[in-house]
């Protein structure tokens, strides 16, 4: 009414206002002096002073506010009133995941690895956007952006802050990309994180490659490193993040991040990728999970894992998101989005039986028609829950089953044994129609090369669909690679003056027989070119037999014949 007190929203932003006319910045550190505009009104059309021709883009936004709003007066046109421009700061994030060195960690190899959407970065997006928050994912993995093209897009986009998903594959990438932003736009903060990341956090910080390093998960850091770039926190308020302070190294606790309530997170932004960089035919889809040409997109429904197993980087602080916000993501996957194969990602899914049959129960409840698959522990595998799974549109289980020999599990501390492997694969094939995966490893520590052989006739022993088997590599953020660390037995890339050769980690690659590297870690039982023969064999042997051999001929698409006989190639001889 006019006369009307002001409320509190309208107070607010007459004193934004007023900082704004006053040329004061909005989020905290120095910008371009904003302006307000009256436009005389009423309007029609694009407004003179729409966004999309601000001459500020990189710093601003509108808020359009109606005379209304500032005298509570209800018609404009008959009070010959018009709108209040008024050119605010917004904080631009950019969230990015690197471009990788696939082609010389894998190099044919690279012809399997499937293009999944960031997801971790998308929860982050998630929950730093906002009023005054505008957020951007650059995937340069499913891009094919190399570092140039990435560099010209940040070059491009100016971000505030930059944040980068470090695992070893990117890990080189990421240290020039570093370097090179820090120098080009030192306005920029920049922030490393994931397991890579926060193992090397030292020496990143000090080469001058990043500001902040985070160790954990990135959510709640993330959004209080965008509060600390708006002047809303200070530096020492940020959880579980690493930083110089007058040339000190700074870590605040504690000394990871974890989100303590999964079901609370915000869903991902997947609105900010393109659906279809992931679309891809690649070769793991077409032979195994049931995702052919629709693509993959995934789900975590947990996160941690309570084993110990020596070579995983999986943090032991297991968490779990409840069966209707699980199912809630995939119906809209199915409807929004159109899904029709998702991969949980997570090493969870099946620890709770009882969660995980009632998951299966609310998709049967729902209708949902998507397919999905996910890893999975043998000793998980009851009866009850693969009918269960099955009945709810499960396609495809990976077994991580690692090794043939009890003495190698046991070392690793895997925690299984090679009859409830037995008795897993029997039990899917007896109840159901799933297609099962065993995930091997060679060259656990003590293996000799008898024992890689037992653990290739033990593969072939089992009903199998698919077979990987990978080089056992201590990966940084494993215990085994700890061990080896803290013993002078592993090439780290740290050199005695502190200095980084970032080289060094195109070596950890499970999968080096398809390049011409020898391994970062060979057990004192093998050597680097024995082990590399091994692992060939092993895949010549599992599948070069006629029953694989009829098992996916008819698979694969006649325009991928010859991809896949080079691949074999490579691989296998």
């Amino acid at each position: 009414m006019p006369g009307e007190a002001p409320g509190p929203a309208l107070r607010s932003l007459r004193a934004l206002g007023r900082s704004a006319a006053r040329g004061r910045p909005v989020l905290g550190r120095p910008r371009p002096r904003p302006d307000i505009a009256f436009h005389p009104g009423p309007t029609t059309g694009r407004h003179p002073h729409d966004p999309c021709v601000s001459p500020y883009p990189r710093y601003s936004s509108y808020i359009r506010l109606r005379q209304r709003t500032l005298t509570g007066r209800s018609n404009p046109s008959q009070h010959g009133c018009g709108s209040l421009l008024l050119h605010f700061v917004v904080m631009r994030v950019l969230l990015v995941q690197p471009p990788d060195e696939m082609e010389a960690m894998l190099g044919v190899g690279k012809e399997l690895v499937q293009k999944y959407e960031p997801l971790g970065l998308l929860y982050i997006a998630s929950a730093v956007r906002g009023p005054g928050c505008e957020v951007s994912v650059v995937d340069a993995h499913a891009e094919g952006l190399d570092a140039e093209g990435l560099q010209a897009r940040i070059a491009r986009l100016r971000p505030d802050i930059a944040g980068f998903s470090v695992l070893t594959c990117s890990g080189a990438m990421v240290y020039h990309l570093g370097r090179w932003l820090k120098q080009n736009l030192p306005e920029t903060t920049v922030v490393f994180g994931n397991i890579h990341a926060s193992v090397y956090a030292e020496q990143y910080l000090r080469s001058g490659c990043c500001d902040f390093v985070v160790h954990g998960e990135g959510e709640e850091p993330m959004r209080r490193i965008a509060d600390l770039r708006a002047g809303r926190c200070a530096a020492g308020d940020i959880p579980a993040v690493s930083y110089l302070k007058d040339g000190s190294l700074v870590r605040n606790p504690p000394d990871f991040y974890l989100a303590p309530d999964l079901s609370a997170l915000q869903p991902p932004a997947r609105d900010l990728v393109d659906r279809s960089l992931y679309r891809v035919d690649t070769l793991s889809n077409q032979l195994y999970t049931g995702a052919g040409a629709s693509g993959t997109m995934t789900v975590g429904t947990s996160r941690g894992c309570p084993y110990k197993c020596s070579f995983c980087v999986v943090n032991q602080t297991p968490r779990f998101s409840s069966p209707e916000r699980v199912v809630d993501e995939l119906e809209a996957l199915e409807q929004d989005f159109g899904a029709r194969y998702v991969m949980l990602v997570d090493s969870l899914c099946m620890q709770d039986a009882g969660r995980m049959l009632a998951i299966c129960a609310e998709i049967r409840r729902r209708g949902l028609r998507l397919r999905w698959g996910c890893d999975a522990r043998v000793n998980c595998a009851t009866p009850e829950l693969i009918r269960a799974m099955a009945a709810a549109g499960c396609y495809d289980l990976s077994f991580g089953i690692e090794s043939g020999v009890q003495r190698l599990l046991d070392g690793v501390r895997k925690g299984i044994r090679l009859e409830m492997v037995r008795d897993a694969v029997r039990r899917v094939r007896e109840l159901s129609d799933l297609r099962v995966a065993g995930l091997f490893m060679l060259g656990l520590p003590g293996e000799t090369p008898a024992d890689s052989l037992e653990t290739i006739r033990f593969a072939k022993s089992l009903d199998l669909d698919m077979a990987q088997f990978s080089i056992c590599t201590p990966y940084p953020g494993s215990a085994l690679f700890e061990t080896l660390r803290a013993r002078g037995e592993i090439d780290t890339g740290i050199r005695p003056d502190g200095s980084l050769d970032v080289s060094v980690w195109r070596r950890y690659s499970g999968y080096i027989s398809f390049t011409d590297n020898d391994p970062i870690w060979v057990t004192a039982e093998q050597t680097a070119e024995g082990l590399k023969g091994l692992q060939r064999r092993a895949q010549r042997e599992f599948y070069l037999r006629p029953a694989q051999i009829l098992r996916h001929i008819g698979r694969v698409r006649p325009g991928n014949v010859l991809k896949v006989l080079r691949i074999a190639w490579r691989g296998f001889f």
